[in-house]
Formats: C-alpha cells, structure tokens, sequence
C-alpha cells in the first residue's frame, strides 16, 4: 500500500506510561521516513510540551509539521512557526468560564507555556506532570480573555465529565468543538479545531490524499483523523469505540510498541495487518 503521511497521537499511543518513546518504535519511524514517508505528531499538547518529543524523533526540521492542541494548532516542527491557529473568541471564552462555573467545575487554559487554572485541583497538577508546564492560577477574565484562547481543558471525575459532555457538547453545537481527551479531560475547542480536521487540512496543502495517509490514536480526541484517514489504525489499548472505527488495529499495546507493529505491518507493508 502506498502511505505518504503517518500521523501519530502521542499519549497513550506513541509514549509510553514513562513518557517516553521506546527504541522500537524510534527505529519504525525512522524506518518508514527512510521509505519517504512524512511523519506528523498530532496531539491535544500544546507546542511547547510537544518540542521535546519532535527533537527526540528528530523531526525538528524544515519542512515537519506538528498538530498541536487537539487540531487548533498546525506549526512548524523547526521552530513553532504558525502554520495554522483558531482561537476562541473572548465572547466563547467568557460563556465556556461561566457554564463551566455554573456545573462546579474548573477550567484552565494554557498560555507561553504555562497552565492557567481557576482553582488547583488533583486533575490539574496531573496536567502539570505530563506536559512539564507551571501551573499557576488564573488571572481575571478581563485580563486571559481579552485575545481569546485556543482551548479550555475542564477536568474532573470521569463520571462528572461522561456527566457533563453531551450538556456541553449540545450547547455549543455549531460553534466550538467538544471533545474528551481522557476521561478526566474534558476540552473546549474552537470550530473546525479537531485532529481529523486539521490534518485533511495539512494534507492538502502538502498535495496528500487522504487515502494515503495513515494515523494512530486511542481516544476519543483521536476519532476524527482515524476516520479521516485511508488507513485510520489503533493500538490494542484504544478505547472499543476506536477500535471499532480503525481499519487496523495492533495486536500490541502503547506499552508493547503499537506504533512500531502498525508501521512495519501496514505502512511499510512488512506483513498483513489484522484488524481485531
């Protein structure tokens, strides 16, 4: 088969619960950039907590790209340079605060690096451990609101949050996208800011079919670039209703190099993928 583009979901896919990338799966990548494949890390991270992983692949290059903050950000993976960026307006900034408020829950935002939260909670410190990001509290609105914001993260229980998710999905319909990156993490989106989206987005700037491109993810935030892809695949760990949607998904966990197994099998044709 003829895969031009891999996009790859970080958490729980390509990173392992060290948060780190096995040898194995460095040697696949490298393997199938060798094959003349592009490599694109698509995450609900920010840019500044994905350098650290585009150095490590050395991906940080001309001509590399990064899908950053669940599909709002697409930049360079040189230098951070603004490819594409959508920001909720200070309006849905305010309304999102305040419905979010209103459910006693809390909200954060993130900014040059660092975490803005109402309150700190578990959930939030959480965030601070696996972006490496300062956690400080957050400004008045007047002052985080002002220029808009790429994106809220709501944390909370995963029945809270499993609670609240079609509330704030429905009233929100038609203006920001709604989506669960874990099942703690609750995120606020602008409209047309999704993996699936802004990777369709990338691929046709880059004269990429979609049914050339191959991408691997595990949750929920991930179920738009697999169906968007020709090859949409999973690891053994995706959540059932992403691996109900891939058309591979890998025998093997995160943990077990998922990312390594679907690139020798499927990209690089080493063996027939099997979809279980």
């Amino acid at each position: 088969m003829d895969i031009a583009l891999i996009a790859l979901d970080l958490d729980d896919t390509l990173l392992g619960a060290d948060l780190g990338i096995s040898d194995g799966n460095r040697k696949a990548i490298r393997a199938a950039e060798d094959a003349g494949i592009d490599i694109v890390l698509a995450s609900g991270r920010n840019y500044l907590s994905m350098k650290h992983y585009a150095g490590i692949l050395e991906l940080d290059r001309p001509g590399n790209f990064l899908i950053c903050s669940n599909g709002a950000e697409t930049l360079s993976a040189e230098d951070g340079a603004v490819i594409e960026h959508l920001k909720l307006t200070e309006e849905l900034c305010w309304e999102v605060s305040r419905l979010t408020e209103a459910h006693d829950l809390s909200w954060q935002v993130y900014v040059d690096g660092k975490i803005y939260s109402r309150e700190e909670n578990r959930w939030a410190l959480l965030d601070q451990h696996l972006t490496g990001q300062t956690l400080l509290t957050a400004p008045p609105g007047e002052i985080l609101f002002r220029d808009g914001q790429t994106k809220f993260v709501i944390p909370g229980e995963p029945d809270r949050i499993a609670e609240v998710y079609p509330i704030l999905a429905a009233h929100f319909a038609g203006r920001a996208e709604v989506v669960t990156s874990k099942p703690y993490f609750l995120e606020v989106l602008p409209l047309g800011a999704d993996k699936g989206s802004a990777l369709t987005r990338l691929s046709a700037s880059l004269g990429i079919p979609m049914e050339k491109v191959m991408a691997i993810g595990d949750a929920m935030n991930d179920m738009s670039m697999v169906n968007a892809a020709g090859w949409g695949c999973a690891p053994a760990n995706a959540l059932p209703a992403i691996r109900r949607a891939a058309r591979v998904v890998s025998r093997k966990t995160n943990e077990e190099d998922a990312v390594a197994d679907l690139i020798y099998s499927v990209a690089l044709g080493l063996s027939r993928g099997e979809k279980t």
